[in-house]
């Protein structure tokens, strides 16, 4: 049975009818989260500063449903320009250490929020 979960700090989005994280099982989905603030404003146009908000935005989610960055299984990375993936990387890196997760980097998107330079929507287990 799927649940969906409330996310403090993270936008309300279901106007646009989707939900930010929903539970299924011992499963957290994620929505794809782009490096908006709660009230749907882009926090910068760098790339850096966007994919730490995106990983502060999913943890947030996970958080929420009683997990943490850790509890990533997998993910799925969009980005607007692909000379973006090592930049990306290293962040990923910083934030995660050595707890590899299954992943697709896909270069060339384009966002619905305008300026938007990278979306990662993961999945989790919650932790026993």
């Amino acid at each position: 049975m799927k649940q969906l979960v409330d996310v403090p700090g993270l936008a309300d989005v279901r106007e646009f009818a989707y939900a930010q994280c929903a539970v299924a099982g011992d499963f957290i989905f994620v929505a794809g989260q782009t490096a908006i603030d709660e009230h749907l404003n882009l926090v910068s146009s760098d790339f850096g500063p966007q994919a730490r908000q995106v990983f502060e935005n999913i943890r947030r989610a996970l958080n929420a449903a009683g997990a943490d960055l850790h509890d990533i299984v997998t993910m799925t990375v969009h980005l607007a320009d692909i000379r973006d993936a090592p930049d990306f990387l290293a962040i990923r890196k910083e934030l995660l250490g050595d707890d590899l997760a299954p992943s697709a980097v896909l270069g060339g998107a384009q966002f619905v929020a305008p300026g938007a330079l990278v979306e990662v929507q993961a999945t989790a287990v919650r932790p026993r």
